[in-house]
């Protein structure tokens, strides 16, 4: 099954029609859900700028200055390490707003998003719909290989593109079993 995405700022998203994302002038992306008075950010980093070995605390200060995230106590983490790296979210409220901050790694290097609201709304149920959307959103993501000029079985793979499948299933002068 494939993801209906959307290409914006060098990344690919998932699609989804409550959101509008738009790309700022400093390349920052910004989507906002209707009727909500909150807003995701995310920004991407190539992989080149990073050190080798990455840590969760790393990832989580550099995803924090990245979106200029205050300097306040974590209220809240979760950390896993996945096949391409460190792979966390944290939450921080800082009185007047809610931080929830993510990072993911990736082979062409590192997405960081956060999704900030007033903090008296990040207690009810429509702040937990918009975390769980965030959340798809951050870990769907990926960064936008045909832009680049990707044409590998990789990025075919990456997009489910239908013709690569077919490819794969039935490959040209081959037998289908």
């Amino acid at each position: 099954m494939s993801v209906a995405r959307i290409a914006i700022g060098g990344l690919m998203l998932g699609q989804d029609e409550r959101w509008t994302f738009s790309v700022q002038a400093d390349g920052q992306i910004v989507g906002r859900r209707y009727n909500d008075v909150g807003a995701l950010r995310i920004r991407h980093v190539e992989r080149n700028t990073l050190p080798e070995r990455l840590s969760h605390d790393y990832c989580f200060a550099t995803a924090c200055r990245m979106l200029n995230v205050p300097d306040h106590p974590v209220d809240s983490v979760s950390a896993l390490e996945t096949p391409t790296g460190p792979y966390g979210v944290a939450t921080i409220i800082d009185g007047a707003h809610a931080h929830r901050v993510w990072y993911c790694n990736r082979a062409p290097g590192m997405i960081v998003g956060v999704y900030t609201c007033p903090a008296e709304s990040a207690g009810d149920n429509m702040h937990s719909t918009i975390r769980s959307e965030c959340r798809r959103f951050m870990a769907g993501t990926i960064f936008d290989r045909p832009a680049w000029g990707g044409d590998d079985p990789l990025t075919r793979a990456l997009l489910d593109d239908p013709d690569e499948t077919a490819e794969r299933d039935h490959p040209a002068g081959g037998e289908a079993f």
